[in-house]
């Protein structure tokens, strides 16, 4: 049974859209540090989430006839243990591409307690888009990060940690975002597969993105619901702190109601306002 509903659910996917994706592998050309898995463990659950990847990649959407399109690298969320990537991943292409945005989803190694590993995938995906922008038809110079939940971590943790020009992107979208790795405002699974079962102050302080944001973090725009129960919103708040601090560009939407991981696929009474402020800050980028 569980079989035949992976094989449904591919199906439906592959009839709902008319690009079909790039997929390119992060590390053809070296191998890098494991977290712990080998590409025989990764597996598909029921609803296309992607569990144990070892073989990071990005699968790559392009708009029909475009030249020198945005991008955004995005990055599903999962709570580092699985990566969401039709809710936050296809889905966001679906709604990106017909607007002449390129969309990479990030399938990123969940870290499996080897914290690195995720943001040495984001790093990789940043700088392989980049060096190959001519030949994919996009613009080197407006490239952004896009992420949620778990992924919103990842994103933030991009836009500060980026290491190398090459690397950093140009803006940043952080959709219902785990931010902070502190024990009162963290999202409890989310750290554990971070940073494992008891991780020192000194840890949870070198993971929280909200420590790291300085005056050359890049523009970013936040979202979040005040009634989510799986991620606190003052995740959101910590970080659009900090950037006001360092005199970023930053906007945040804080939204009554809508929970957590609606992603692209969900419907909430909020979504028209939350896309209409979207699309709003990447005209202005």
């Amino acid at each position: 049974m569980r079989n035949l509903c992976i094989l449904l659910f591919s199906c439906l996917m592959a009839c709902a859209y008319a690009v079909e994706p790039t997929t390119v592998y992060l590390y053809s050309d070296a191998k890098p540090n494991g977290n712990g898995y080998a590409p025989t463990d990764e597996y598909t659950g029921n609803f296309g989430e992607i569990y144990q990847t070892s073989e990071p990649r990005i699968d790559l959407y392009l708009p029909k006839n475009a030249g020198n399109a945005p991008l955004l690298l995005v990055c599903p969320g999962g709570g580092y243990r699985y990566t969401s990537v039709v809710n936050e991943g296809l889905k966001v292409a679906d709604f990106f591409v017909p607007r002449g945005i390129a969309v990479a989803v990030l399938k990123y190694r969940v870290p499996n307690q080897h914290a690195d590993i995720p943001l040495t995938d984001a790093v990789r995906a940043m700088q392989l888009l980049r060096s190959n922008a001519s030949q994919w038809k996009i613009n080197p110079r407006k490239m952004g990060v896009m992420g949620f939940s778990a992924g919103g971590h990842l994103a933030a943790m991009l836009l500060t940690q980026y290491g190398s020009a090459e690397a950093r992107p140009d803006f940043g979208i952080l959709v219902y975002p785990v931010i902070s790795m502190d024990a009162l405002i963290t999202h409890a699974g989310t750290c554990r597969m971070l940073l494992g079962d008891n991780p020192t102050a000194e840890e949870r302080a070198a993971w929280s993105a909200e420590n790291w944001v300085t005056a050359d973090t890049p523009p970013c725009f936040l979202v979040a619901c005040q009634d989510d129960r799986a991620v606190p919103v003052e995740n959101s708040i910590r970080f659009y702190q900090a950037l006001t601090a360092n005199k970023v560009t930053s906007e945040m939407l804080l939204l009554p109601a809508g929970g957590h991981g609606w992603g692209f696929a969900r419907h909430f009474p909020q979504r028209e306002l939350f896309e209409t402020a979207l699309l709003n800050f990447l005209s202005a980028r």
